[in-house]
């Protein structure tokens, strides 16, 4: 069965960037990088990636100068022997680790940048690095402090219903939707809690598809960012409000509600057609 092409974006807060993991099938991977200024967009096509990243376990820097990672080698048969799985910090769009934490498995890994000085990374159980080591990279001074290690889920995303898992009972409650808005448009995302069990039960961990999108118009009016043909897998405003939709291999922006309803986007981009 031919592998659903899927995407996910991670917008810098204080640069015009959007830094794109384009999972082309469920080996490769491809670091994409959208520099834009409204009507003057361009992509560059990055690292080709052999192997499988987490991308909720994945940030950018907030002037998007690095790009955090979580990755697994394309073979688990070294394990023990080659490096298995790390926390990358990398300069996108090329993937390419200027700094590296070696992990024994996938219990922990990744992180995020807290602000323009601190990057959080999640310790594994048994890290293969020293914990007492002060270890910065550029102006950012890198943290394994346990207070960061909570449900997050990007820049100005609020957190506005949650939901009880019933492995765990009310003390323990999971994220169920978050709201961002633009000032006109308020963008729905719901966790597909079917997604988030399995991915909890070591079957998709890192999956793509944990996430599903709406939005919302001043008259409370809910819209999918699905079509008949595709799924929305990744929404998010760019620093001029505008609207951004990944849907399989296709990056679209939309300029307003009216072109969303319509499906009438400013630009699009064909990430597939894109690569050599």
């Amino acid at each position: 069965m031919k592998t659903i092409p899927k995407i996910r974006g991670y917008t810098a807060s204080k640069q015009n960037k959007i830094v794109f993991l384009y999972r082309r099938s469920n080996k490769v991977t491809y670091l994409v990088l959208l520099n834009y200024q409204p009507g003057k967009e361009s992509i560059q096509i990055g690292s080709r990636f052999y192997g499988r990243i987490y991308p909720n376990r994945c940030d950018i820097a907030p002037d998007g100068s690095y790009f955090l990672y979580f990755a697994m080698g394309k073979s688990q048969k070294q394990y023990n022997k080659k490096l298995y799985c790390w926390t990358g910090i990398c300069i996108p769009p090329y993937i390419n680790a200027k700094m590296l934490f070696a992990h024994n498995d996938t219990w922990g890994g990744g992180g995020r940048f807290i602000d323009d000085e601190t990057i959080f990374i999640k310790r594994g159980m048994y890290p293969q690095f020293d914990l007492e080591k002060n270890y910065e990279i550029g102006r950012y001074q890198i943290t394994f402090s346990g207070k960061y290690d909570s449900w997050t889920s990007g820049k100005n995303w609020k957190l506005i219903e949650t939901q009880i898992d019933p492995r765990y009972g009310e003390k323990y409650p999971i994220p169920k939707c978050w709201s961002k808005s633009n000032g006109k448009i308020t963008l729905l995302k719901y966790l597909n809690y079917s997604s988030f069990l399995k991915s909890r039960d070591g079957y998709t961990v890192g999956s793509y598809d944990l996430h599903s999108y709406e939005i919302k118009n001043k008259k409370q009016i809910d819209w999918s960012l699905n079509t008949e043909k595709k799924l929305c897998l990744w929404a998010d405003f760019d620093n001029f409000g505008r609207l951004i939709v990944a849907r399989g291999s296709e990056v679209f922006i939309y300029k307003n509600c009216h072109d969303i309803i319509n499906h009438k986007y400013s630009k699009v981009f064909d990430l597939e057609q894109l690569i050599d």
